[in-house]
């Protein structure tokens, strides 16, 4: 049986466990223990993780999804325009919960790792829509990445003057954690 997602893009109206759960029923999938547990630890997640995250994360004592169901899960996620794959200039991918409500794209620390959620208007999203139209695409989506040095990192004064703007988005910031990927 295919998945049905709608022409728009995102299945879901909002994003929350209740309406991934409907999204999989709908597609005649089963509800299982490590489903759930791997969907609550992406929803509570406040940063992109890679699947030893989100296997370590979903590990319980009466719930504890092997490394292919983590896998298989996620593709299922991807496959469905719940879950989407972001690299951050690592050697594996790194794996978040695409809110219909609210794009954000990504600014990555190459010093120390953080990863900061740009919440602002997308830059190219004018880009995206022309791309679209003028290549005849619809669906069109994409994943944008700023790599550089973050506040706490950079120490030249020219810098500090970047850091009122970035400071908004402080709180949004989330350092990555180290998995060994």
């Amino acid at each position: 049986m295919p998945l049905q997602t709608p022409s728009h893009g995102s299945p879901l109206a909002e994003l929350n466990l209740n309406a991934i759960l409907e999204l999989l029923r709908s597609n005649g999938l089963r509800i299982t223990k490590s489903r759930q547990k791997i969907l609550e630890t992406l929803l509570a997640a406040e940063e992109p993780l890679s699947l030893e995250e989100i296997q370590r994360r979903s590990s319980e004592a009466d719930v504890a999804p092997d490394f292919a169901t983590v896998f298989r899960v996620m593709t299922l996620l991807e496959n469905l325009h719940v879950a989407q794959k972001v690299l951050l200039n690592r050697s594996c991918s790194y794996f978040e919960l695409v809110d219909p409500q609210q794009h954000y794209d990504h600014i990555v620390c190459t010093e120390c790792g953080r990863v900061t959620l740009m919440i602002d208007s997308c830059p190219v999203e004018r880009l995206e829509h022309a791309i679209g139209k003028k290549y005849g695409y619809i669906d069109l989506r994409h994943s944008l990445e700023f790599f550089g040095k973050c506040p706490e990192c950079h120490s030249s004064p020219s810098d500090l003057e970047l850091s009122d703007t970035v400071a908004v988005n402080q709180s949004k910031s989330r350092r990555a954690m180290s998995t060994g990927c």
